[in-house]
């Protein structure tokens, strides 16, 4: 059970990342956490995608008839920043789904177990699936299901409500959409990670451990 990274053959070779130029994972949190912005939540709440939750643990009834659907196996959101169309999404672990309790109680608040996160470039949406990928990935956190997070509910099998701040899943992706990098920086510091390179090249400009692993593309 362990996280992986993965940075991508043109992570750190990626024009409009300018001014900021990421040249590791902690350089890349400081670029997003600086240039990940939403001009309005209430246009721009990020998206659901892929398969909707058949039995959700709370119905969302006439609030998810009117304005769903709030599940599925992917949440997506891109940021608003001058020549950076940076995003993320976050995929769900096999037979699991991402739901949001709108009004239902407890009310706003996000829960399903997470496998992974992509950062990249140039979201774009397949017409026949409807999952989203990236024109460009940038890097991603794999594994995030193997480590013990409660994905937002508790022993008893009901949702954590997102005020009690003990919902692992809400305040990952609730801190992700407002721009910061706090709780999966505190996940990969309690946890730690393998970092994978898709070209031995980039290893040239990227510190690497004993327990890096470099993929020859």
């Amino acid at each position: 059970m362990s996280i992986s990274v993965t940075y991508s053959a043109t992570f750190n070779d990626y024009s409009e990342s300018q001014p900021v130029n990421w040249t590791d994972l902690d350089s890349f949190f400081t670029a997003y956490n600086s240039h990940f912005q939403i001009a309005d939540h209430g246009s721009s709440p990020g998206d659901f995608a892929g398969a909707e939750n058949p039995d959700p643990i709370v119905d969302t009834g006439f609030w998810g008839s009117i304005f769903g659907p709030f599940s599925g196996t992917q949440y997506v959101l891109e940021g608003e920043a001058d020549g950076m169309n940076l995003g993320f999404i976050i995929e769900t672990a096999d037979g699991s789904y991402l739901d949001y309790t709108f009004f239902s109680g407890p009310s706003h608040t996000l829960y399903g177990e997470i496998e992974s996160i992509t950062f990249g470039m140039g979201l774009q949406q397949d017409s026949s699936t409807g999952e989203y990928t990236f024109s460009e990935e940038l890097v991603s956190i794999d594994g995030l299901n193997t480590i013990g997070l409660n994905g937002g509910v508790d022993s008893d099998g009901d949702v954590i409500g997102r005020n009690t701040d003990n919902n692992d899943t809400h305040n990952l992706i609730d801190a992700l959409k407002d721009g910061s990098t706090s709780v999966i920086e505190d996940i990969l510091n309690e946890h730690g990670y393998t970092e994978v390179y898709e070209t031995a090249a980039f290893m040239g400009t990227a510190e690497a451990d004993d327990a890096d692993v470099a993929l020859v593309a």
